[in-house]
């Protein structure tokens, strides 16, 4: 991790590596889901696999939220180089950018309505991970899927986050380590409070 004293931060703390495309892991699973002409056994697919989908989707909503709160923590140290920025250089689409952020807001109700079909039992989001989604294809959209940032200040953060006391940046950093080693991304839910802007 970094601190103050660092010549550059990373654009990628170590969230990445626990973490897939959520419509392409989607796709392996439903074409074996359909692969399957009976009901009953598209059923018992379904179960089987029920508990890694509720765990892709939801590991998806935590690294939206690393990748927002990261942001939020390295803009706090002042103008620094980012290292490792992928898209650096490339030519913005909106439409590709936000692409698989949509995918993972529509999939919400994709996935209400395959656990009542499948399994006859309700999955209900978390209104807190539709929030985070949405604050991610904000902050993806203002920073246009970051293709020109290459400084900490460059970083546009959505209205309705910013940047907290040290206090509360300490805690952010310490949660953001803890998670990078455990995987556990959607623990980072634990500190979102500390970034949102009160009133919002």
């Amino acid at each position: 991790m970094t601190t103050v004293k660092d010549k550059s931060v990373k654009f990628d703390p170590g969230f990445a590596q626990h973490t897939t495309i959520l419509s392409i892991s989607l796709s392996y699973i439903y074409q074996s889901l359909n692969s399957f002409k009976n009901f009953g056994q598209k059923k018992m697919k379904f179960k089987l696999n029920y508990q890694n989908i509720i765990k892709i989707v939801e590991n998806n909503v935590g690294f939206c939220l690393g990748s927002l709160l990261w942001a939020t923590y390295i803009k706090s140290l002042g103008d620094l180089p980012i290292e490792g920025n992928p898209c650096l250089g490339d030519k913005y689409n909106e439409a590709e950018a936000i692409e698989e952020i949509d995918f993972s807001i529509e999939y919400f109700d994709q996935l209400e309505k395959d656990s009542k079909y499948y399994l006859g039992q309700t999955y209900k989001a978390d209104p807190a991970y539709i929030r985070i989604l949405n604050l991610y294809k904000e902050f993806l959209t203002l920073n246009k899927n970051f293709v020109e940032t290459k400084t900490t200040n460059e970083i546009i953060l959505p209205d309705e986050i910013s940047v907290p006391s040290d206090k509360d940046l300490t805690l952010i950093k310490s949660k953001i380590e803890e998670v990078i080693e455990t995987g556990k991304l959607l623990d980072l839910t634990e500190v979102l409070d500390l970034v949102l802007s009160k009133g919002k």
